[in-house]
């Protein structure tokens, strides 16, 4: 049975309209899959606050945790934690701890916008790290991040050690023959493994290999067993090689 997984909330017209090409999104994959915690969805929304509640609406109750990356500073644009609020059925509040750790950062000098950083949805906890003095806003397993790539890298790595799971068995076999070949047998693999994530990956052009077949689960033997019953079905001459 596989495990239960993560889903990840890009928010920003920034990212939509091509002005910046995401990094957290991919980050965040990367950094879960060495944790052993499975990416089941990333979704990537406009700065509105309708569009970020469907969000998390359509990510609640199956995916767990839930990341948001972006639009929880002190502008206009910065409407996360309403969404988050609004998909939830909370209020927005000031957060005690979160605006004395903001006039504690800014000193006399803080503008009356930044006190839009302590807002959170009604019942809100923090998630206070070693790696920053802003902390993450953290309410029913949904996690709100800066949009920032730094300083959500900084984030995720708490939240990945809070989840951490069974590390990935991954086994790869290269063939030399296309998918229609062998799509029969990745049926049949498929069928008696459920436990086994099967992937199947095509290359176009010249090359060492056409197909790149991977097998992964957070358990060594059933992918073993799995890749057993894979091998035993392919002719041996379509085998490039194992890994």
């Amino acid at each position: 049975m596989l495990s239960r997984r993560a889903a990840a909330i890009v928010i920003g017209d920034e990212i939509l309209s091509g002005k910046i090409r995401d990094s957290n999104g991919p980050f965040l994959v990367e950094t879960f899959r060495a944790a052993g915690i499975r990416v089941g969805r990333i979704l990537t929304v406009s700065d509105d606050v309708a569009e970020i509640a469907w969000a998390v609406a359509c990510c609640r109750g199956r995916f767990a945790p839930i990341v948001t990356s972006g639009g929880i500073g002190p502008t206009h644009d910065d409407l996360t934690v309403e969404g988050v609020a609004r998909a939830l059925g909370k209020s927005v509040v000031i957060h005690p701890e979160l605006e004395s750790r903001l006039r504690g950062h800014y000193g006399d000098s803080m503008p009356e916008e930044a006190l839009r950083m302590a807002r959170v949805p009604e019942g809100a906890e923090l998630l206070v790290t070693s790696e920053s003095w802003f902390p993450v806003i953290a309410i029913e397993e949904i996690f709100l991040l800066p949009g920032i790539p730094r300083l959500f890298e900084m984030h995720l790595e708490a939240i990945a050690r809070r989840y951490r799971g069974a590390p990935f068995h991954l086994r790869c076999v290269y063939l030399s023959v296309g998918e229609t070949t062998i799509a029969s047998i990745l049926d049949r693999i498929a069928h008696d493994h459920p436990a086994v994530s099967l992937g199947s990956y095509p290359r176009m052009g010249d090359g060492e290999y056409r197909v790149r077949l991977t097998l992964e689960a957070q358990a060594v033997e059933p992918v073993e067993r799995a890749l057993g019953d894979l091998l035993g079905r392919l002719a041996p001459e379509w085998v490039v090689r194992v890994e």
